[in-house]
């Protein structure tokens, strides 16, 4: 989710930016609708996990579900928490804070998962979750398993 709210502050700026004389210039840093594709699966199998989940599947899912609810609803220390500690020596709650206050500008509140997906190896996950809302959906998103407990790594 921090690439994807990466991509969208610059986004944030444009209006201002076509204030400032530069209507003749196209904009080559604008993203093009490289959005992550929908997952296919459905939203009641994305609600209950399976008999045969793997071992802390359902602690992710709620890790997930805690993290981008807090990131959606710009409450930056719960999502900081819930950041891994290689992403804090890389990003201070600072710049993590104005991150979070974009994003809910954009979307307004935290939205339910459509889907979930995870693929646990050890202390390691992958995680690709969808929303209603296309541009946040999350594609093989990394997690790290730290104090036994599942924190976001995408930074």
């Amino acid at each position: 989710m921090i690439r994807n709210a990466m991509i969208v502050m610059p986004l944030l700026a444009l209006p201002l930016t076509a204030c400032a004389g530069n209507a003749d210039k196209p904009d080559a840093s604008a993203p093009s609708s490289s959005a992550a594709p929908s997952a296919t699966a459905s939203s009641s199998a994305a609600a209950s996990p399976t008999a045969q989940a793997p071992a802390g599947q359902e602690e992710l899912r709620q890790a997930v579900v805690g993290y981008s609810d807090a990131f959606l609803d710009a409450k930056p220390t719960v999502a900081y928490d819930l950041f891994s500690a290689r992403c804090k020596d890389r990003v201070t709650l600072s710049e993590f804070t104005g991150m979070l206050t974009a994003a809910k500008q954009m979307y307004g509140k935290a939205m339910p998962l459509k889907t979930f997906d995870a693929q646990i190896s050890g202390d390691l996950a992958r995680v690709t979750y969808t929303y209603d809302v296309p541009a946040l959906n999350q594609t093989k998103e990394p997690w790290v398993r730290e104090d036994g407990k599942w924190k976001q790594d995408d930074c």
